[in-house]
């Protein structure tokens, strides 16, 4: 009796698991409002006076987006990222402050299931971005503010803790259209360096850790 039992019960596991298997792996998502949110350390690429002037603090982005089509979406966001002065790159000039960087951006997305738990999405974005270059020196403070064209690209992988909230890694690189000259810190040259100014565009490689989470009930707790 109890041979038969089990007989019964493995052969109804193994029944059950092609319909489990292929809830646990989608493919695309479900069509439904997603917001995300990353901690974005941004490395300058290609500017070298920009990488001497300043050091990278980091950024915080939020994005609202729907996914409306075979994994297709679109969504709305902003990015704010900090980098400081390095004072002692301004010598003899005792200068001190920060750069703040506000960036809008709409964005199109592609998300793509690899396994049960796990997804991609590449996306491409484009914007504004507005430069806020505050400073101190001989006892003024100031802040000078420009704005330019933004656009970049990123590649996110992420792995679901709950049905509807998942943590993931991002790569991706991104551009503003701004010009690093010495009036944007009160001064008439850059101390000691041939290089008075570095036009556009700004280059970032940015890598960061983020989150995704959904806005739909949850299997996870049968609702």
């Amino acid at each position: 009796m109890i041979r038969t039992l089990r007989t019964f019960v493995l052969a109804g596991a193994a029944l059950l698991a092609p319909p489990m298997v292929a809830q646990k792996d989608p493919g695309t998502p479900e069509p439904s409002f997603t917001l995300k949110g990353t901690l974005v350390l941004p490395v300058p690429v290609g500017i070298p006076l920009f990488n001497a002037l300043t050091e990278s603090v980091g950024g915080i982005d939020l994005c609202v987006q729907y996914p409306f089509w075979n994994g297709l979406g679109a969504g709305l966001g902003g990015r704010a990222t900090w980098f400081g002065l390095e004072e002692r790159s301004f010598a003899p000039q005792n200068i001190s402050g920060e750069i703040i960087r506000a960036t809008w951006f709409g964005k199109l997305q592609w998300e793509k299931y690899t396994g049960g738990r796990t997804f991609i999405e590449l996306a491409g974005k484009a914007g504004v971005s507005d430069y806020h270059y505050t400073s101190s020196g001989a006892g003024e403070r100031r802040t000078v503010k420009t704005s330019g064209l933004h656009w970049g690209g990123q590649l996110s992988l992420y792995l679901h803790a709950t049905d509807n909230l998942a943590f993931g890694v991002q790569v991706g690189y991104e551009q503003d259209a701004q010009t690093l000259s010495p009036d944007k810190f009160g001064l008439e040259s850059f101390p000691g360096r041939t290089v008075q100014a570095e036009g556009p565009p700004y280059g970032f490689l940015t890598v960061g850790l983020g989150f995704s989470t959904r806005f739909r009930k949850s299997a996870d707790r049968g609702e």
